[in-house]
């Protein structure tokens, strides 16, 4: 009694199923057929491609009718190739093309393929490079050429590398499963209904995952596992059962008949090649009208389209007789167009040879302008270059002046002073004897400062890093302020020239913020980017406004040298809040080893 109530609920639920299933079915038509009116009605062909475009794929999916779905395929292509939609007209052929394939119209469908695989290999589109590979795989499947549709296999293979998509792995595996069924690798085949019922499962697809079980029950009957093949098919027939006239549900019943013949369940094998044989009878039914609501539409569209083809010749007729009225118009239109147009062009040609004129004049002008201004910087340069080459010279001629002659006379002094306080014993003139030699040290040291100013000898003989720590060095003391310097990437070797300027501008900022700014602490950073040399240099003294012109000529100093060097300086100070000068200068080194 239980068994019976549950069978009745099962087949009220599987009769409820379908009444939805076809009453969503006749909804889903009624608005693409709607769609279809209104296209018709504005004639627009993106409209009407689309339209026929949904109604082809609806027929197919919903109605299994491929007869009509492929027509209005062929439809929807003409429209779009009228609206050059390369990208609707290549949509629809791919789908015309598995629709050839699947009518056995192996030509005609391998040119299509072939046409679709030079249009998505030119977009670089991997994607729907996959799925015509596929179609080509199915096509030689079909004609059993069974080398070239491995090779296709493993093109989509690759493509499967690069693109993440479930789906399309999905439909990678069922053609594997079909290629490794047809070679009897039927352990390889498991492996691969495996993976497509677990995908399919991942997908939530209904409708796959009831394939891939039909698929493993095939090859579990072929490994001889009778019971697993008959628990995977009443799973996928539990899936298949609402889908009317379902040609995987016909595979299922038959192979759970034989499964069941095998096992000597005769009575279950005779159940099930009964509801095969009902389904195969309803199946063919089904055909014979399809077929009949074919003759049906055909009929009715000729006879739509002979009524269109009379409103056709009477709107012609109309707008034949529109169309003389308007010659008319047009052509007293385009003679006073005519004349309006001369009188146009020649205002507008006189207009536009004074307006050249006016404008070959201003562009000489700025020619010109331009010609002055680029004679002036390069004089200015000039100017600055023979400048700066005489401030080294005449530095470099006072420095060794100063060492060799100077520097040499004083040394000498000091050591007679020293004979003489060795020869005069008298304690009286002992502490004049110091304070002389003191003050002859003094002035050495001095001398040997002001020459190191003017030519630092560090620069030449051990680069530009030791030569700025030298400098630090001097300027460093009991009383002066606390210098930090860092320099990272700069070569050991460089223009010297282009050193001797670096040397300079970072002198003259120390300068500035010891006597100016009062500075207690400088931060000093050189780094090498690139053929770029960035100098950072900090202060915290009093700062200035950047903005105001000072009569000392320490910051034209910094900035002439930037610009001889054709770098560019970022001053940022203060008042009260101390300075900071970035300097970007370019330099190609002459060896780049970092220090």
């Amino acid at each position: 009694m239980n068994l019976n109530k549950i069978l009745i609920i099962l087949i009220g639920l599987l009769a409820w199923t379908s009444v939805s299933l076809s009453a969503q079915k006749d909804i889903k038509l009624k608005a693409l057929t709607e769609e279809l009116e209104i296209a018709r009605r504005t004639n627009d062909y993106d409209d009407l491609a689309l339209a026929y475009y949904n109604l082809a794929l609806h027929d197919e999916d919903a109605n299994r009718n491929l007869e009509r779905s492929f027509e209005h395929l062929s439809r929807s292509l003409e429209y779009y190739e009228l609206a050059r939609d390369t990208v609707g007209i290549n949509r629809t052929k791919y789908h015309i093309a598995r629709q050839l394939l699947g009518n056995d119209m192996y030509d005609d469908a391998y040119n299509r393929i072939t046409e679709l695989k030079v249009y998505f290999d030119d977009k670089e589109d991997l994607e729907m490079q996959a799925y015509v590979d596929l179609l080509l795989f199915d096509y030689h499947m079909e004609r059993l050429e069974v080398e070239l549709a491995q090779v296709t296999l493993k093109n989509v293979k690759t493509h499967l590398s690069t693109l993440n998509e479930r789906a399309l792995q999905l439909e990678v595996i069922s053609r594997d499963l079909e290629y490794n069924n047809l070679m009897q690798d039927y352990k390889r085949a498991l492996d691969i209904a495996n993976d497509c019922f677990a995908i399919s499962a991942e997908l939530n697809d209904t409708n796959k995952k009831a394939n891939c079980l039909l698929a493993r029950g095939m090859v579990y009957r072929q490994l001889q596992q009778y019971q697993l093949s008959i628990d995977d098919l009443q799973s996928a027939l539990v899936i298949l059962s609402p889908i009317p006239y379902s040609k995987e549900r016909l595979m299922a019943y038959k192979l759970m008949a034989e499964n069941h013949r095998t096992l000597e369940l005769h009575e279950q094998a005779y159940r099930y090649a009964e509801k095969y044989s009902r389904l195969q009878d309803s199946i063919l039914n089904e055909n014979r009208i399809l077929a009949i609501n074919n003759l049906t539409y055909k009929y009715e569209s000729k006879e739509k389209a002979t009524e269109i083809k009379h409103l056709e010749q009477d709107k012609a007729y109309v707008q034949k007789s529109i169309q003389q009225q308007k010659r008319a118009l047009i052509v007293l239109g385009l003679a006073m167009a005519g004349l309006l147009l001369g009188i146009y062009y020649i205002i507008r040609f006189y207009s536009e040879k004074i307006k050249s004129a006016q404008i070959i004049e201003e562009q000489n002008e700025k020619i010109s302008q331009q010609k002055i201004t680029e004679l002036r910087d390069k004089l200015q340069i000039n100017s600055m270059e023979s400048m700066i080459v005489g401030q080294e010279v005449e530095r470099e001629r006072i420095a060794k002046d100063l060492h060799d002659s100077l520097g040499g006379l004083l040394s000498t002094i000091k050591l007679r002073i020293g004979n003489l306080q060795d020869r005069e014993a008298n304690p009286e003139r002992f502490y004049e004897y110091n304070q002389a030699t003191k003050l002859l040290d003094v002035a050495v040291s001095e001398i040997r400062t002001i020459s190191q100013d003017l030519q630092p000898g560090a620069l030449k003989r051990l680069g530009l890093v030791s030569a700025i720590n030298d400098l630090i060095n001097r300027y460093q003391s009991s009383n002066g302020p606390e210098i930090t310097f860092q320099h990272f990437g700069i070569p050991k070797e460089l223009d010297q020239n282009f050193a001797m300027g670096i040397y300079r501008i970072v002198q003259e900022i120390f300068n500035n913020a010891i006597k100016h700014a009062k500075a207690s602490e400088i931060f000093v950073q050189l780094n090498g980017e690139g053929d770029d040399i960035v100098i950072h240099i900090e202060d915290d003294g009093i700062g200035f406004d950047a903005n105001k012109k000072y009569k000392s000529m320490g910051l034209e100093n910094i900035k002439s040298r930037v610009n001889y060097l054709q770098g560019t300086i970022d001053i940022d100070s203060r008042i009260g809040q101390g300075t900071s000068f970035i300097i970007h200068l370019n330099s190609q080194f002459r060896n780049v080893s970092p220090t």
